[in-house]
């Protein structure tokens, strides 16, 4: 019996069982749920859309991480590193070469995939906490060359963006446009995820994180998946990178710190490994989080009061941010995505309550 399927749904040919969504209600689920995000900015604001805009850009840079850590169970806390590779790889072509954000693009993701090879040989020799010191050696590496090297990314000043030009008369200088833009390249980034979990390489990430040796054991290249799967999560940071620096039209190595890789582990956590709805929900949580304790901070400093309430209000984003993973890794240490799995089987399994 498939569980993923709900009662009396049976796959009577391949293509039926290839299906990523089998019934027709899923499937209008979904197409209602994609319609929905593009008419969403046509009732907000603009800072709704700011908000939308962040939340798709930062999903692609967790489902980034999440092949590399959910996936093939590779730990990186150097995420945001990649992604402001993405970001001054943009900034350098434009101010440079004079390249248009469409041909930058696909440069923003192939640029910190090489690196991110590069910097995921050690995954060969190495695991665990060692692993993690390596790569949060990267972090450190990357952003030491932005710094200095600033012939070319001009140093902590740094670059400005252009926005792609109008495509088909659309003008994406204009943020609800550029949410479109951001929106259909998420839209198309998960879709490659989740298929990439289903094809041969992805279930070789799946069998290295279970247990290398056996997976080796049954063929499989320990060496090009380690690689690969860093290469093709560093692709992902730097897609999203890329999206997040075209939106503010500048980049700054200030804005990849290495909190933000640990935040990005982190709410990784609360989204759930292993998951491409778990990237999309940390991401959704976390920048969701980040606007609330960003109104809040005004609130705890009028509370407070007195000179200790400028130290507080700073505190209080870190403090919040810390609770929401500590009570995830104690009351639900497998995320919002295994919390919606079991939301979803009870559904499948109804009438029979076993």
């Amino acid at each position: 019996m498939n569980i993923n399927r709900p009662c009396g749904t049976f796959d009577r040919n391949y293509i039926q069982a290839k299906e990523l969504y089998r019934t027709p209600l899923r499937k209008t689920l979904l197409a209602l749920f994609v319609i929905w995000m593009y008419v969403l900015p046509l009732l907000t604001g603009d800072y709704g859309i700011s908000i939308l805009t962040l939340i798709c850009a930062y999903t692609i840079g967790m489902l980034g991480l999440q092949i590399i850590t959910g996936y093939c169970g590779q730990i990186s806390i150097g995420h945001a590193a990649f992604m402001g590779v993405g970001m001054y790889t943009v900034g350098v072509l434009q101010r440079h070469f004079g390249f248009s954000f469409w041909l930058c693009l696909p440069l923003a993701g192939l640029l910190p995939m090489f690196i991110g090879m590069m910097f995921g040989i050690p995954a060969l020799r190495i695991k665990g906490l060692y692993l993690a010191f390596a790569t949060l050696a990267a972090h450190f590496v990357i952003v030491y060359v932005i710094n200095n090297w600033r012939s070319v990314t001009n140093g902590t000043e740094g670059l400005y963006m252009k926005r792609p030009s109008a495509f088909f008369g659309i003008d994406f200088t204009k943020d609800r446009n550029y949410y479109f833009l951001v929106l259909t390249i998420t839209i198309l980034m998960t879709y490659l995820a989740t298929n990439l979990a289903r094809t041969k390489l992805g279930r070789s990430f799946v069998a290295v994180r279970d247990n290398d040796i056996a997976a080796e054991v049954m063929g499989i290249n320990i060496a090009y998946t380690k690689i690969m799967a860093f290469g093709v999560g560093c692709f992902f940071a730097g897609i999203s990178g890329a999206l997040g620096g075209g939106y503010y039209e500048y980049v700054n190595v200030q804005w990849f710190r290495f909190e933000d890789s640990i935040w990005f582990l982190g709410f990784l956590v609360v989204g759930g490994f292993g998951s491409i709805f778990g990237s999309i929900a940390g991401a959704v949580v976390w920048k969701v989080m980040d606007e609330f304790s960003t109104l809040m901070t005004p609130v705890t400093e009028s509370l407070l009061g007195g000179a200790t309430a400028f130290y507080a209000s700073a505190a209080f984003t870190l403090i919040f941010y810390s609770l929401i993973i500590v009570v995830f890794l104690v009351f639900e240490p497998r995320g919002i995505a295994h919390r919606w799995e079991i939301i979803k089987r009870s559904y499948r399994l109804h009438p029979f309550p076993y």
